[in-house]
């Protein structure tokens, strides 16, 4: 059964010189007979993304950034110009420049593929993006408390939440701003504004607040594995009433699919829980794991938190505040409970 929260109003408009999780830059592509077009419409998106940003009072848990004005300066941009997919993507690369991808060659590929597919459903969607952070229709800052009273920690944390425009993906994420605030975006046209949020504020009251993380993307696999098993199950606890592919939020068949092959995607997984960085986590989620399926640091997470929380009897607190350098042994213990009786 899904709560109403209560809505909210507070937002703030990120200017164009700001940088959160954008693809690296790319050769230019020429628009070949709208160059004088296409910089009056540059310099008009600047001007209008300028002239309407607002602030939080200071007080607010949550300042909100929305994005939706800089994407529709770019589609708007491009249908005007009728551009074809390059012209596109270099006007997407001028005036937005934000996705839900890793920060590597391989993010800025899978940026341009979701641009690509995407563009022929955003006009059904246009109304939607248009109301921007409003259409949230959630409170962040009734959200963050819930997470928080949840873990037992990360009192005293601030987070950024980003509203964006993807590529129907419903792909919502966690990061850490240039200044050190915990930062969560979260997709304006796609996805459940409630269900996303809890899970992506878990992560910011985990990482920061209730344990000290020396790195983010591209950390051990031991810690992809604990932050999103504790956020699905988060969700879980706060949305109770779904069955479970709602929790792991994944394509059609993807659980049924990782349950299949449960104990070679523990076993496998279990072997490589102290291997760390960019590929690692490009290999467990986005890629293809030991057991040939994508998503699979997601499914060990939310079978082993499942087991810490049940079978080895630890608390939502218990799982959050260990240091990541504990992981490893947390997570063999409960990988373990799960293959028993054959592992002994």
């Amino acid at each position: 059964m899904k709560r109403n929260l209560p809505r909210w109003n507070s937002v703030v408009l990120l200017s164009q010189s700001d940088s959160v999780y954008m693809v690296s830059p790319r050769r230019s592509v020429a628009a070949a007979g709208a160059v004088a077009t296409w910089t009056v419409l540059l310099l008009s998106a600047g001007a209008c993304v300028q002239s309407v940003q607002r602030t939080v009072p200071p007080s607010a848990n949550v300042t909100v950034v929305d994005l939706t004005p800089k994407f529709l300066a770019f589609y708007d941009s491009a249908r005007i110009l009728n551009a074809d997919p390059d012209q596109r993507w270099q006007l997407w690369r001028q005036l937005y420049n934000f996705a839900a991808v890793p920060p590597t060659a391989f993010g800025d590929k899978l940026a341009r593929r979701l641009l690509d597919s995407a563009w022929v459903r955003y006009p059904a969607a246009i109304s939607v993006i248009r109301r921007g952070a409003q259409g949230l229709g959630v409170s962040p800052d009734t959200v963050l408390r819930e997470a928080i009273t949840l873990l037992g920690c990360g009192n005293h944390v601030r987070v950024r939440l980003t509203v964006f425009v993807g590529g129907f993906e419903g792909n919502a994420f966690a990061f850490r701003a240039p200044d050190g605030t915990p930062s969560i975006a979260l997709p304006a046209e796609a996805g459940d504004p409630a269900r996303s949020m809890i899970h992506e504020f878990t992560h910011a009251a985990h990482r920061g607040g209730c344990a000290t993380f020396k790195s983010g993307y591209g950390g051990s696999l031991g810690e992809l594995v604990v932050t999103e098993g504790l956020a699905m199950r988060a969700v879980e606890r706060l949305l109770p009433g779904h069955d479970a592919n709602y929790y792991t939020h994944a394509a059609p068949g993807w659980l049924e699919a990782a349950a299949a092959r449960r104990d070679s995607i523990l076993r496998g997984v279990r072997e490589h829980l102290e291997d760390r960085g960019d590929s690692t986590w490009e290999r467990f989620t986005f890629g293809t794991g030991v057991a040939g399926l994508r998503r699979e640091a997601y499914y060990v997470g939310w079978e082993v938190v499942g087991a810490m929380l049940t079978r080895i009897h630890m608390s939502f607190h218990s799982v959050a505040t260990p240091p990541p350098a504990e992981y490893s042994g947390l997570l063999r213990q409960a990988i373990d409970s799960l293959l028993a009786p054959e592992i002994r």
